[in-house]
């Protein structure tokens, strides 16, 4: 039975068995689906095509996730990937619950990312625009996009991201990888008019209930002070 590493690995194989060293020129333009360390990756990852890629002194960060969402919101986040001897990275981003079920809606902001089943990752031109910018932004690359949350609260949520920091020497070789996660919870929903009107009566029938039971002790004790 395949699964999504299962996959991913069969991809990674086909590019590795036909592209030989130019596999870096072919995922400049965007890697295959399912290889970010989440879950619906099944904990797969680009080091399955990238060789002897164990991250070093760098780092991934995902700038931008709230720590409560609003249903229907949209935010804008950021892929940061810095490393102080690479040249440019790619990445690849997915928003999962604990099934690894896809929530919300990714959107690209430019033609730096592109959408790719469930996910979103680099392409060629944002691998290009991380070459140039590379040391204006302190050695480092940053992919924005959007992520609209879904129009209900959905529970905990889990952002994955993986980025891959490259030597740019056109081979799978001296590329370097680094994977983060960060978790968002929903925002309580705020009660509708109908709600609040129920909580309202609830308020005024125990206000009622305790202004009687006052009354009725008040005049038992008046009846035996009385008698």
């Amino acid at each position: 039975m395949f699964t999504a590493r299962n996959l991913g690995a069969v991809a990674c194989f086909v590019a590795v068995s036909t592209m030989g060293s130019s596999i870096a020129v072919a995922f400049s333009g965007g890697p295959p689906p399912n290889l970010n360390g989440s879950t619906a990756s099944g904990g797969a990852t680009c080091a399955q095509c990238h060789q002897n890629s164990a991250g070093g002194a760098g780092s991934v960060q995902i700038l931008g996730v709230p720590t409560l969402y609003e249903p229907g919101a949209t935010y804008t986040l950021t892929v940061r990937i810095a490393d102080p001897i690479q040249v440019g990275a790619g990445y690849q981003f997915s928003v999962e619950d604990a099934t690894g079920a896809f929530i919300g809606t990714l959107g690209t902001l430019d033609t730096g990312s592109q959408l790719n089943a469930g996910f979103i990752n680099h392409t060629s031109t944002g691998v290009a625009t991380s070459l140039t910018n590379w040391v204006s932004l302190g050695n480092a690359a940053e992919y924005q996009f959007t992520w609209q949350a879904p129009a209900t609260g959905a529970g905990d949520l889990t952002f994955w991201a993986i980025g891959n920091a490259i030597d740019d020497s056109f081979t799978n070789q001296g590329d370097l990888l680094y994977l983060t996660n960060k978790t968002a919870g929903a925002v309580a929903p705020v009660p509708t008019v109908s709600e609040w009107g129920l909580v309202v009566m609830l308020i005024t029938l125990l206000t009622a209930g305790t202004i009687i039971m006052v009354r009725q002790r008040s005049r038992a004790l008046l009846v035996r002070s009385r008698g």
